[in-house]
């Protein structure tokens, strides 16, 4: 097909000053100034790019799932992969608008080697300033901002553009890498078909939509030394494994031996074995929060009892040897900056920020709580929730570090919280509701046939209580020396069921210990880890649909005695808030917002969604805090004020603002208001009607009528 070009090849001649020799050229859709050499050298470029060269049936690394597709090619300069523009393939469902930004997304967030620097916000929609490459595949996937070294979410890195230039890979000498702004740029050029020829994008990519067949091909554009062109001198990768759709499976491992390890289980069935080595000795716990991953071993065995991974790579960053002499057993992240260690004798506080381990919880006057071992804690409201283990439920402050209340009518072992927000605990009983209001336990009778749940026999692991993400339902192992069923509670129904029961199982194959047990948060599958024998090295992963029908069977092929710790599933999405309209409030009254649906995340539950404020802009005209899931405001004296509420879910925070107008007292009685205004349309920067958020600008109808422009980042 002949390349067609408009009479401003580029949009590139937009402006032009004779004294000082500057064009204005479209960068991404954005305008931007550059000398008129510049400006040449690039049309020179464009021009000499042609057919894409791509064939689709030839690329294996693709993300996304669908019938549409698209390819994504991109080109360093300087001769990097050998001169080589690398392929990766995406795929989305027919009838859904995607974006030349879905595209980049989808692939880095699908391939931990592939790492972007973007801004986003901007009127423009998303700039994509640096594409990075692990090359040598150490898993080192950072950017190194002109203030500190950044680990990507999701593969990418938000700066703002006028830093690009001063932005790089960590790994500099190993990685692809080439980011600017204003000293060369990349370049985005698309094709509907992959035998068009390429055309220089007069949009960036949050306005270019998506054509089954398409291709976006991004080339880095210098603004001095040797020339890059698109040559269709292609590689397509090879598949990989994509580390956001599978289960982690953190291994106790062969003590003695080798310290504990990390295996992955993909969607399709593949393991990936010692994904993350040397960690402890005994790893028993395992969590992803803040963009990282936690792994908590009863000993340190040389590397560390805390072993702190990069969410996006799983590579170690640091390891924690000592937590105070003690043995690590659990973690839960408070907020952003802080997070519980539960161990053999105590509970101790970890600073986030610093990595280091801190002072133990205390009474709640301060004295030693003299602890014993203590198991799985939960975050709700303003306390967390943590067992000491087979003794009690500890209520800890969560601004303190102190203990304020203790539950002790019954043996506790285990707690979760189930889709309601509600908490439940396993014990000697059976199982029991945490009402946390009264602060007492409310014991479920177990019907005949449903046995109390599993604990862990002696040597601590974190029991197989587990909750349904799609459905308000918990699940649980039954208390035997060899695990051979699964029980589940329908609360709504308040009915009992046996979902699994490997009694005459035709293999064999019996639970390995009461914490493998876990829910899928995304298709509510359930998944069991199983071993032969305690002689064996026979392993394997069963998943069972949520009533009990086995879907697929997984062996461990790799043998090792790997003795599986527990299931956890990658974090992946991000919290996403909504907006509240303002409120008004009288001088020395308070008005309460509910801001139980202010905010969600696809990947955990509304409740455990941490809710503070993050700033009042004019403290003269009121105050603000958040009090058991609703924002209490008080008059000052009259005026208007802002106040930013932040949310941090899964330690990944986002934030909104709601306004706040204080008028004249009238004698009227404090009121409550709610947040609940519904979203019920939304629409691309370029009118396309959208059935979730996308990143960049959205236009959002709501059910009071009015109409805003959503930035999501």
């Amino acid at each position: 097909m002949k390349k067609i070009f408009t009479s401003i090849v580029l949009a590139l001649c937009i402006s032009v000053s004779v004294l000082a020799q500057t064009t204005t050229i479209n960068v991404q859709g954005q305008p931007h100034k550059v000398s008129a050499a510049v400006a040449a050298r690039i049309q020179k470029s464009a021009e000499a790019t042609t057919s894409t060269g791509i064939d689709f049936s030839k690329i294996e690394r693709w993300a996304g799932e669908g019938d549409c597709k698209a390819a994504l090619a991109i080109k360093w300069a300087d001769g990097q992969n050998d001169g080589k523009t690398l392929v990766w393939g995406y795929r989305w469902n027919k009838g859904e608008t995607k974006t030349g930004e879905d595209l980049v997304r989808a692939v880095a967030k699908a391939d931990p080697a592939f790492y972007v620097l973007a801004e986003s916000g901007s009127a423009f929609g998303t700039a994509f300033g640096g594409f990075g490459y692990d090359i040598d595949g150490n898993r080192h996937v950072t950017v190194t901002t002109p203030k500190k070294e950044v680990y990507p979410r999701n593969g990418i890195v938000y700066v703002r553009s006028g830093v690009f230039d001063n932005c790089a890979a960590t790994d500099i000498t190993n990685d692809a890498w080439n980011s600017g702004w204003n000293k060369g740029f990349w370049s985005y050029n698309v094709a509907d078909k992959a035998e068009d020829d390429l055309d220089f994008s007069n949009t960036g990519a949050s306005g270019r939509v998506l054509t089954d067949g398409c291709v976006d091909a991004w080339v880095f554009s210098k603004f001095s030394g040797a020339s890059n062109e698109y040559d269709g001198n292609l590689k397509y990768l090879p598949a990989t494994v994509d580390y956001t759709k599978g289960v982690y499976m953190v291994n106790e491992d062969w003590y003695g031996h080798r310290n504990s390890t990390v295996n992955f289980l993909s969607k399709d069935g593949t393991f990936v074995y010692d994904h993350v080595e040397n960690l402890g000795v005994t790893a028993c716990y395992g969590t992803f929060f803040g963009n990282r991953f936690y792994a908590i071993s009863k000993q340190d065995g040389g590397y560390g009892r805390i072993s702190v991974c990069d969410a996006n790579s799983t590579r170690v960053i640091k390891q924690i040897k000592d937590i105070d002499g003690k043995d690590g057993r659990s973690f839960c992240g408070v907020d952003e900056h802080k997070a519980y260690v539960s161990t053999s004798k105590g509970i101790y506080t970890l600073n986030l920020d610093e990595l280091t381990v801190g002072a133990a919880v205390k009474n709640a006057d301060g004295g030693d709580a003299k602890l014993g071992e203590c198991g799985n804690m939960v975050r709700l409201g303003d306390y967390v929730y943590a067992t000491e283990y087979g003794k009690s439920l500890r209520i800890i402050d969560c601004n303190t570090d102190r203990i304020v209340a203790t539950i002790s009518s019954a043996k506790v072992y285990s707690i979760t919280m189930s889709k309601d927000g509600q908490l439940w605990v396993s014990t000697d009983k059976g199982i029991s509701r945490v009402n946390t209001e009264s602060r007492q336990l409310e014991e479920i009778a177990l019907p005949s046939g449903i046995s109390v749940p599993a604990n862990s026999n002696g040597a601590w692991c974190p029991d197989g209580l587990c909750a349904s993400m799609q459905n308000n339902v918990i699940y649980w192992t039954s208390i035997s020396w060899n695990i051979l069923k699964v029980f589940k509670y329908d609360i709504n129904n308040n009915e009992f069921a046996k979902v699994v029961d490997l009694t005459n199982d035709a293999d064999k194959w019996k639970m390995y210990s009461a914490s493998n047990l876990r829910v899928d948060p995304v298709t509510d599958n359930l998944y069991v880890s199983l071993f032969k024998s305690w002689g064996s090295q026979d392993y394997a992963v069963r998943i069972y649909d949520n009533k009990g029908t086995q879907l697929n069977e997984y062996e461990l092929t790799q043998k090792n005695f790997w003795f599986p710790g527990m299931f956890l599933f990658p974090d992946v999405e991000d919290p996403i808030a909504g907006k509240i309209d303002a409120v008004t409030v009288e001088e020395n009254k308070e008005v309460k917002v509910d801001l139980a649906k202010v905010c969600s995340d696809a990947d955990n539950f509304q409740a455990a969604i941490i809710k503070t404020v993050k700033d009042v802009s004019k403290e003269n005209i009121a105050t603000a805090t958040v009090k058991d899931g609703k924002l209490v405001v008080t008059g000052v004296k009259e005026g208007s004020t802002v106040v930013t509420l932040n949310f941090c879910s899964n330690g990944i925070s986002t934030t909104t603002t709601v306004r706040f107008f204080v008028s004249k007292a009238t004698g009227i009685t404090d009121t409550q208001t709610s947040a609940d205004v519904r979203e019920v349309a939304r629409f691309t920067i370029d009118g396309k009607r959208i059935n979730q958020p996308q990143r960049g600008i959205n236009i959002v109808k709501y059910s009071d009528g009015t109409v805003k422009k959503v930035i999501v980042k």
